[in-house]
C-alpha cells in the first residue's frame, strides 16, 4: 500500500514516549508513542506487533492499522477531517506482522469528553460544534461508511474563542468499515455517539442540530426519530 513519506525520518526507529501503556491482546501489542522533531512539530507513532484483523481478502490476517490507513484516505477523500496521516508501512518479521502508522498532532484540540468535562465551551460554541460534526458525520455516513466506535473520545474540537469558528477532526478509524446502507452506518454511528454524549449533558435541542443537519440530506435514521 502507497504511504506518506515526511523527510527522511525511519519510523521504525523513532522512539518516544508512550502515550499510555501499550494494549496486549491474543498474543499482540498495539500502542501509541508521541514524538517531536527538530523543528517542533510533533506526531503520534502507532505502532503494532501481531495485532491483526481476519478477512476474506486476508483470512490469515494482517495488521489493523492497514485498515485504519486505508480509513483515513477514504475519509479525507470524503471531505471529513481526520489527523494527517504521514506515514504508513506493515513488514513481516520472523513470521510475525507488524507496523507503524504516523499522523500529525492535532496541536490545540481536545476530545469532546474533556471538553464537556472540563465546561470549556458556551452552550453557542457547542452548538457550533455538534452542527460542524454533524455535517462531517454526514458525509461520511452518505457514503455507507460508518466509524465503529464512535464515542466523544474519537472527536476532537479546537476553537480558539466563543466567537471564532471551530474544527473537528475524527480519530481512531481501525473498525471503520462500509455498511449495506447509509442509514445503517448512521444509525449504528449515532446512537453510540449520543450513549456517550447524554453522560456529558447532551440536550434534545443539541440532538435535534443533528436532526436538522441529516433531515435536510433526506437521511434520518432511526437514532434521530423523535
Amino acid at each position: 500500500m502507497p504511504h506518506a513519506q515526511t523527510q527522511t525520518i525511519d519510523w521504525w526507529q523513532w522512539q518516544g514516549e508512550w502515550v499510555e501503556p501499550p494494549n496486549h491482546r491474543r498474543g499482540g501489542e498495539s500502542g501509541v508513542q508521541f514524538v517531536r522533531d527538530a523543528d517542533g512539530n510533533g506526531y503520534y507513532i502507532k505502532r503494532q506487533r501481531n495485532f491483526l484483523f481476519k478477512s476474506l481478502r486476508y483470512p490469515l490476517g494482517r495488521p489493523t492499522f492497514l485498515r485504519e490507513a486505508r480509513n483515513l484516505k477514504r475519509l479525507n477523500q470524503l471531505g471529513v477531517s481526520t489527523p494527517k496521516l504521514v506515514h504508513f508501512d506493515m513488514r513481516r518479521v520472523g513470521g510475525i506482522w507488524e507496523a507503524v502508522l504516523a499522523t500529525r498532532e492535532l496541536a490545540g484540540y481536545v476530545s469532546l469528553e474533556q471538553g464537556l468535562r472540563d465546561n470549556r465551551w458556551p452552550a453557542h460554541t457547542r452548538a457550533k460544534i455538534y452542527r460542524l460534526l454533524a455535517e462531517h458525520l454526514l458525509r461520511m455516513h452518505r457514503a455507507a461508511f460508518k466509524h465503529g466506535h464512535l464515542y466523544p473520545k474519537e472527536i476532537f474540537a479546537h476553537c480558539d474563542g466563543d466567537d471564532a469558528d471551530p474544527q473537528i477532526a475524527l480519530m481512531d478509524l481501525e473498525l471503520g468499515r462500509r455498511c449495506l446502507t447509509a442509514a445503517q452506518a448512521a444509525n449504528s454511528d449515532l446512537r453510540r455517539l449520543f450513549h456517550g454524549l447524554r453522560k456529558r449533558g447532551l440536550s434534545e435541542d443539541e440532538i435535534a442540530i443533528f436532526r436538522q443537519v441529516y433531515s435536510a440530506a433526506k437521511l434520518v435514521p432511526k437514532a434521530l426519530k423523535l
